[in-house]
């Protein structure tokens, strides 16, 4: 086992959020035990079942062809996460349309499948974010912070997309996707002592300077898909590289898999998805693990005092950073 506690931080991305998956395998190929998970929106789903050991092949089992499935464990189909309104809601004009569904139904469905309910019960540590829609503020629920919160209704908070799904109400405040303040919460990994921090980030802009055609040309999705990827790798990058001054002795690995064309609502590209998740990740672990990075913990130093910033993981592609306690690899 590693000498060093290492921590897994999964970004968002709907069904892009497959990646996960493929970075856990590769994890496991390389005997690297993650001991804490903090995760959000999609990254909160993955981390929530992963750190109570349910096996990745039971997750990934949900994505196989029905004649192909092995196991009787989740299927989170979309009707998972649609549903309909709640009497709640449908007494509330207001709530009622401030979203299109209620994400009630998702949290309904992990309270029936998940194994542990109760973040005080898991045996890992594991951090779930969301947005207080009133305050405008992170909260993250987990080993110490909303603790008695159950985890389906944490993980269903986190996933609540604005817009899309009505905020949720938990414990008499409304939540919405995480994401919304911070697309990663790595600085949660360092405080749980974490020593490496794998950052499994799916928010890669698309490069396909070749093409002949630009992506303008190919439809208002396409822009807007590429315009998010690119806007919140910056503030990933900005992040980052303000967390790895303020804490020196921490290692920093992001792992950002170029999905390419596959879009965050298309389930059926889970194969290809997850395939380039584990390649980019067992490339950038492998590497690490050559150069000891698991094998030993920097010397701690004083937090450097920085102004704050989202704090996330930046894809610089094929490259890596030197600095101590900086190792971004695309």
């Amino acid at each position: 086992m590693s000498s060093v506690k290492v921590a897994f931080v999964a970004s968002g991305g709907a069904a892009r959020g497959l990646a996960h998956l493929g970075v856990l395998k590769a994890c496991e190929e390389l005997g690297l035990v993650p001991e804490i998970f903090v995760g959000t929106s999609s990254g909160a789903l993955v981390g929530a079942m992963y750190g109570q050991d349910v096996p990745l092949d039971v997750m990934l089992d949900g994505y196989r062809l029905p004649w192909r499935r092995r196991h009787q464990g989740p299927r989170l189909h979309m009707s998972t996460f649609l549903g309909m309104p709640t009497p709640e809601e449908l007494l509330d004009f207001g709530h009622l349309t401030s979203g299109l569904f209620s994400i009630r139904r998702l949290e309904v469905y992990l309270r029936r499948h998940l194994p542990i309910n109760d973040f005080r019960q898991l045996p890992k540590p594991v951090y779930v974010t969301a947005v207080d829609i009133d305050s405008g503020e992170r909260a993250v629920f987990g080993p110490g912070s909303n603790e008695a919160v159950p985890v389906s209704e944490a993980v269903a908070a986190s996933c609540c997309v604005p817009g899309l799904f009505r905020p949720i109400e938990v414990g008499g405040r409304f939540y919405v996707d995480g994401e919304v303040a911070r697309t990663l919460s790595a600085d949660i990994a360092v405080e749980a002592g974490a020593d490496v921090v794998i950052i499994s980030n799916i928010y890669r802009p698309q490069r396909d300077r070749g093409s002949k055609r630009s992506l303008a040309q190919k439809g208002m999705h396409r822009v807007l898909r590429q315009s998010l990827s690119t806007l919140l790798t910056e503030k990933e990058r900005r992040g980052v590289e303000v967390l790895a001054h303020r804490y020196p002795h921490v290692t920093f690995i992001d792992i950002a898999p170029d999905l390419g064309p596959y879009g965050y609502l298309n389930r059926f590209s889970a194969r290809p998805v997850v395939l380039r998740g584990y390649g980019t990740a067992l490339r950038a672990l492998a590497s690490a693990k050559a150069d000891g990075v698991f094998d030993r913990v920097l010397p701690r130093a004083s937090d450097v005092s920085l102004p704050g910033a989202d704090d996330g993981a930046a894809d610089v592609s094929g490259s890596l950073a030197t600095r101590p306690g900086l190792r971004i690899v695309g």
